[in-house]
């Protein structure tokens, strides 16, 4: 149960939850403001403006800079992050001071009627599951939460600890704070699986062209850039990438069209404990839940995952 499908479907949960509210709109006695043009830029990337906002949300009142951001997005190029700060600057949603940007009070007034419209939906949605069954799965997650909290390091939980400041208060209703728990996972799933990529000594957008090629998704430099166009690096850049992955053995040339990588049995041992020390780091807290916990906390997401499903079509 414990793998990375179980995870996947946490995430799956959470998108289900979100169609399910916005299923909800007709039921609002008034249309929705729409939310601003710049939030629908790259909408759904972390290299994107409405991305971004939210992790100024989560460091305020600290700063974002290009080295904090690069923490957790760590396979963006630092030029289109630094891009997309001074956006947000034009904007006058984040002011620079320095190599800082500070979340201003225009930024605040964005990120406030954003988190409104999740309010008013909320108030119109039929709940998914009965009023015990929510507050148990929140319950449960919270004990998961809290344990991560606490994890040693490796992996650490600098992801996941910037994702809680932004978690809703402890009245808030049970749908909010699980919504905001499925964030948090993510969050922890990335520390838990850079925690592991790391050990081998590579970059970030190494990893990830590396990783393109293990899953066949990809088999030049220039088929890396056309998956990953978003991340600000040049063909160039992943073609150095994957040269040094052939250097390593991980890689190897399949044929002699030129430019062509393929995993090596090396690269597939390396790629296959990465995958298993992502899962290891990422649901060693999960044993604060008992066998029959766990068991009841797949039951609930299932229930709410069918049953959001269902209110969304």
């Amino acid at each position: 149960m414990l793998n990375a499908d179980f995870y996947n479907f946490t995430q799956q949960v959470q998108g289900a939850l979100y169609s399910a509210l916005f299923a909800g709109q007709n039921k609002l006695r008034e249309p929705l403001p729409p939310l601003p043009p710049m939030f629908q830029i790259r909408a759904g990337y972390a290299e994107s403006p409405g991305w971004f906002m939210v992790q100024a949300l989560e460091f305020d009142p600290e700063p974002l800079t290009v080295a904090n951001l690069r923490v957790r997005d760590i396979y963006a190029s630092e030029r289109i992050v630094a891009a997309l700060l001074e956006l947000l600057a034009g904007e006058q949603w984040l002011r620079r001071q320095g190599e800082a940007y500070h979340l201003t009070d225009a930024g605040r007034d964005t990120l406030n009627q954003v988190r409104s419209r999740i309010l008013k939906l909320l108030e119109v949605m039929e709940t998914p599951l009965p009023a015990k069954q929510l507050n148990r799965l929140e319950s449960l997650l919270s004990r998961v939460i809290d344990s991560s909290l606490g994890a040693g390091d490796p992996p650490g939980n600098w992801c996941l600890a910037h994702s809680r400041n932004r978690a809703p208060d402890n009245d808030a209703p049970p749908l909010l704070k699980l919504n905001q728990y499925f964030s948090d996972l993510n969050a922890f799933r990335d520390d838990a699986h850079m925690a592991a990529w790391k050990a081998c000594d590579v970059g970030g957008y190494a990893w990830e062209a590396f990783t393109l090629i293990c899953d066949g998704q990809a088999g030049t430099a220039d088929d890396v850039y056309d998956k990953l166009p978003f991340r600000g690096y040049s063909v160039a850049e992943y073609e150095k990438a994957l040269q040094t992955m052939l250097e390593r053995g991980w890689l190897d040339h399949p044929s002699v069209q030129a430019g062509q990588y393929r995993i090596t049995e090396a690269g597939q041992a390396i790629r296959n404990n990465v995958e298993t020390l992502t899962d290891e780091y990422f649901y060693k807290p999960w044993s604060s839940l008992s066998p029959n916990d766990l068991e009841e906390t797949q039951q609930l997401l299932n229930l709410l995952h069918d049953r959001s499903q269902s209110m969304a079509n």
